[in-house]
């Protein structure tokens, strides 16, 4: 009878701590001011987190899982808005409003650098595959390609209008652009600006855009609350995911593109059946404003960038339901193949402009 009880009371005790699939798992305090940006690592092992502190905080995991701070890069004067790790872990990538980009040595902090190549807020930053070039754009209208030992020879592409987010394709050849007012463009990344094909369906602004693992869709989420996956070979849209209530800001797909986790201005995030459109896991009580969503490599835990009320800033890590099984990554020994830079019109040396916080 004793140990019957001890049962019912512990099945008492996850019943009212709704311990299943779904589950909250970990609230992170470090920043002193609301989180912007998160990012899982290639291989899962650790992920990271930008704030409107200006701080970027490195975090791995202990034995049982429980996330650990490593590391706090700071330096910079404004909000981070995106982060990157390079493929090979090596590298973290920040950009932010303060009109800079910083390459964070993980290993050796003291070797990291600074690039203020752009008039106005940087909205995506990320190294090419061979780590020797930042790619980076900005609310100024421009794509820049700057060698990393050399930015004075940054490389400037010039388009027309507000860039909200950029993506490269796998074979380096193209730049998906998205635009504030709700268009993405095809643009070639070398020559004279050459555009090859737009995408239209979204009727309000787009905040982010993300390609496929295997390179043949893209994601966009925009302000007209929803998400739309694109087949990149035809150009058409290939399905619609809805059922958010406000602006989606933001999303990313598993490693093996069978999910997408999107997040939502009402403070709730969920991942989609790509193949179904079905919603299959709904994340909720997050605060007010989901700014950003990343997914491990296995598809286990999702952290989740989220403004929240005072002295609760922080990003928090919950457990998503679903697992996935991770499409092979180029090189197994983590080198890249050998790749040129994409190509830009023109070359221009980096701005004096004024740092704004």
């Amino acid at each position: 009878m004793k140990n019957q009880h001890l049962i019912v009371l512990l099945f008492l005790f996850l019943l009212s701590n709704k311990i299943d699939s779904q589950t909250f798992k970990t609230k992170l305090t470090d920043h002193t001011a609301n989180v912007e940006a998160v990012a899982f690592s290639t291989d899962g092992k650790s992920f990271a987190s930008g704030g409107w502190d200006g701080a970027v905080n490195l975090y791995t995991f202990d034995s049982t899982g429980f996330p650990i701070l490593k590391q706090s890069f700071t330096g910079h004067l404004g909000a981070v808005i995106s982060l990157n790790f390079s493929k090979n872990g090596k590298y973290l990538v920040s950009c932010s409003k303060d009109y800079s980009s910083r390459v964070w040595n993980i290993d050796t902090p003291a070797k990291s650098k600074v690039f203020n190549l752009h008039l106005e807020p940087v909205t995506a930053s990320f190294l090419d595959p061979t780590n020797k070039f930042l790619i980076s754009s900005s609310l100024d209208g421009t794509i820049r390609t700057t060698n990393l030992n050399d930015a004075m020879k940054s490389k400037i592409l010039k388009l027309s209008g507000p860039i909200m987010d950029l993506q490269i394709s796998k074979d380096l050849k193209f730049y998906y652009v998205a635009f504030k007012g709700g268009t993405i463009k095809k643009i070639q990344t070398g020559g004279k600006n050459l555009e090859i094909s737009s995408f239209s369906g979204h009727t309000d602004d787009i905040n982010t855009i993300e390609i496929s693992p295997d390179g043949n869709f893209m994601a966009s989420a925009s302000n007209d609350k929803t998400i739309i996956v694109w087949d990149l070979n035809s150009g058409k849209a290939h399905k619609t995911l809805s059922g958010f209530e406000w602006k989606v800001t933001s999303l990313k797909y598993s490693s093996d593109g069978k999910y997408i986790i999107g997040g939502c201005n009402d403070g709730v995030a969920k991942i989609f059946d790509i193949e179904t459109g079905k919603v299959v896991t709904d994340l909720k009580e997050m605060g007010k404003n989901v700014r950003d969503v990343s997914i491990s490599r296995d598809g286990s835990v999702a952290i989740i960038a989220t403004h929240m009320d005072a002295q609760k800033f922080g990003a928090i890590l919950y457990n998503t339901g679903i697992m996935t099984t991770p499409l092979p990554e180029t090189g197994a020994d983590g080198k890249a193949k050998k790749t040129v830079a994409p190509a830009a019109s023109k070359t221009s040396k980096p701005s004096k402009s004024t740092v704004k916080k």
